[in-house]
């Protein structure tokens, strides 16, 4: 295989499994995110945001090049599918649920002040 084939197919193995991290760890943060986050940010219910990054890591998952998943790279439509899902929940959707994860949003039990 020559350099140029090699450097294609590293490039395609580091996007497909930056795309399969960012699809989970984006699943995960929606899942810990609460329900009235999401509407209270104007944005679809969790569950559909939910289903939306479970379907965006599956897609991604078998889009893998070989060794670890069965298809040829994340190039597909339906692997840019899954892409562009991921990026608009962490570019528009997570900036408004809020920094916290519980109900408050505050400083989860630390005083505000004083010694």
């Amino acid at each position: 295989m020559s350099l140029f084939g090699w450097l294609q197919n590293a490039l395609v193995l580091l996007i497909s499994v930056a795309a399969f991290a960012g699809a989970i760890w984006g699943l995960v943060d929606a899942f810990r995110r609460p329900e009235t986050a999401f509407t209270a940010a104007g944005k679809w219910s969790k569950t559909i945001w939910l289903v939306i990054l479970g379907v965006a890591t599956i897609i991604a998952f078998i889009s893998l090049p070989w060794p670890l998943g069965t298809g040829g790279g994340i190039g597909g439509i339906l692997g840019i599918a899954a892409i562009v899902a991921v990026i608009i929940y962490f570019v528009d959707v997570r900036p408004k649920l809020g920094g916290g994860y519980g109900s408050s949003g505050g400083s989860q039990g630390r005083s505000s002040g004083g010694w």
